[in-house]
């Protein structure tokens, strides 16, 4: 138990020093809302750090084509009310890692200035 819980801290640690080099600052055109969706520290610390486990660490070495090959899903309503975020997209794509298909959920924040922010991916496994 130790040594997964020390090889997900170790992945971990990885991946973020990987985003935070090769995501921080990227953008990536998505066909449906036609905009860019930006990635900013905050969204990629995020990401990374919510509900951690294996598959969700490697997500963010794949996320932009994730993102590209996604289909809009549903647009709502900052349910938390920030007064910052005009509203909340949420995306569906599959993924294959390791031989098994996932459903990711891509939530994107949209701010009151009209740009996009990655927030975080939510993976499934699909039946």
């Amino acid at each position: 138990m130790n040594n997964e819980r020390g090889r997900l801290t170790e992945d971990l640690e990885k991946a973020k020093l990987w985003a935070l080099k090769n995501l921080s600052g990227k953008k990536v055109f998505h066909k449906d809302i036609s905009a860019n969706i930006l990635f900013n520290k905050e969204g990629i610390s995020h990401a990374i750090y919510a509900k951690t486990y294996p598959e969700k660490i490697e997500l963010i070495y794949n996320v932009l084509e994730i993102i590209k090959n996604s289909t809009l899903f549903s647009i709502e309503k900052d349910k938390k009310g920030r007064p910052d975020i005009k509203s909340i997209y949420r995306f569906v794509s599959l993924w294959k890692h390791k031989n098994k298909e996932y459903f990711v959920y891509i939530i994107v924040r949209e701010n009151k200035q009209g740009h996009f922010f990655y927030d975080h991916g939510i993976i499934k496994e699909k039946p």
